[in-house]
Formats: C-alpha cells, sequence, structure tokens
C-alpha cells in the first residue's frame, strides 16, 4: 500500500470514530432524559391523581369505581402508558404527514 492510500483510511477511521462517540453520546443522552422524564411523571401522577380524581369523580370514588389515590406500582405502570404513549404518537403522527 502506498503512503497516501494509508493516509486516506487513517483520516475515514478517525472520521468514523467520531460519529460512533457521537452516537454513543447522544444515545446516551436520551437515555437518560429518558429515565428522567419516567421518574418525573411516576411522581406527577402519583400525587396529581390523589389530588383531581376525587374532585372530578367525586360518585365514582364514592361508589369505588375510581381509585380515590394510586399506589407506586400503579402510578409506574401509568407511566409506562404514558412513555409509550408519547412515543408512539410522534411516529404515527409522522406516518400521517407524509402520507398525505
Amino acid at each position: 500500500m502506498d503512503e497516501s492510500s494509508k493516509d486516506v483510511q487513517d483520516q475515514m477511521a478517525k472520521e468514523i470514530e467520531k460519529k460512533v462517540e457521537k452516537g454513543v453520546t447522544v444515545g446516551i443522552t436520551i437515555l437518560i432524559q429518558v429515565a428522567i422524564m419516567f421518574v418525573i411523571s411516576m411522581i406527577v401522577l402519583k400525587f396529581v391523581w390523589a389530588w383531581v380524581v376525587p374532585d372530578l369523580f367525586p360518585g365514582a370514588v364514592e361508589e369505588g369505581l375510581i381509585a380515590a389515590s394510586l399506589t407506586w406500582f400503579t402510578s409506574l405502570k401509568l407511566a409506562v402508558l404514558v412513555g409509550v404513549l408519547s412515543g408512539v404518537y410522534p411516529t404515527f403522527n409522522e406516518a400521517i404527514n407524509k402520507s398525505s
């Protein structure tokens, strides 16, 4: 191999390494943001539910149709649902916009 070919390969390897490092950094940042938002939404659901639902649906709470407060596990399940739905909506919306 001549010197210029080796230089090109070295330059390409450096560019690829930079792109991989950037991709890993972006991926880790996204995972951290998702985890933080998940915890925040779980806490907000837990406390807002107990504050809002009994006022909005007093009859249903009295009859036991709706829980007056959530357990931490139930708020975790709702946070998963909210996270999934918020992740699906942009993709769904983008697909609809592309088809029209």
